[in-house]
């Protein structure tokens, strides 16, 4: 076994060690399989492990599917499962998709807006900005009232790009608490 796998292995086994030594030994030989199987085949070592991906992250896929595939020992453990699974799965079929539209969509409507004010005021008279029904900007306004305008819907669109990450990363550490938690516990 060359380094390179030595120190893969190496890696995804130190990623594994809040997992029972039983359940760790088994995903690394498992690896350690797959890697064999793949070299025996004639692949790359280089191209098994790019495949593979980064072992912390395979450790962590691992140690997810040994807590989906055990019995919750607690009624907090079952309680935790329950609001993790209905956060991440229901609420964000919700929350996701809608605080990405706004804000991907306010922040190129608030470009789209400043060019607008920017070509208006250089006499494009097929762009028409209204304050109210029967009240047209002045031309020679258009920019700074463009500007006034695009400054509010992108407000909008990065309170809800932050949101949208906030909730992301509240979604990952409780993920991840959750893991922790189940692991050691």
């Amino acid at each position: 076994m060359s380094p390179m796998v030595k120190s893969y292995l190496s890696k995804f086994q130190t990623s594994l060690k809040a997992l029972p030594e039983e359940e760790m030994q088994d995903a690394i030989r498992e690896i350690e399989s797959h890697i064999m199987h793949g070299i025996q085949d004639g692949q790359p070592e280089q191209i098994i492990l790019a495949r593979l991906g980064d072992p912390k992250k395979l450790a962590k896929a691992y140690s997810s599917e040994y807590i989906s595939q055990t019995n919750p020992r607690s009624f907090k453990e079952v309680m935790s499962k329950i609001g993790f699974y209905c956060t991440a799965g229901l609420l964000s079929i919700a929350v996701v998709p809608i605080l990405g539209t706004i804000a991907y969509g306010f922040g190129f409507c608030a470009v789209i807006i400043v060019l607008a004010g920017i070509i208006r005021t250089f006499g494009a008279t097929w762009i028409n900005m209204s304050i109210a029904p029967g009240y047209e900007v002045p031309a020679v306004w258009s920019f700074p009232f463009a500007l006034v305008v695009a400054s509010i819907i992108g407000a909008i669109a990065f309170v809800s790009w932050k949101n949208l990450k906030n909730y992301l990363a509240a979604l990952s550490d409780r993920y991840h608490s959750m893991l922790e938690t189940r692991i050691r516990g």
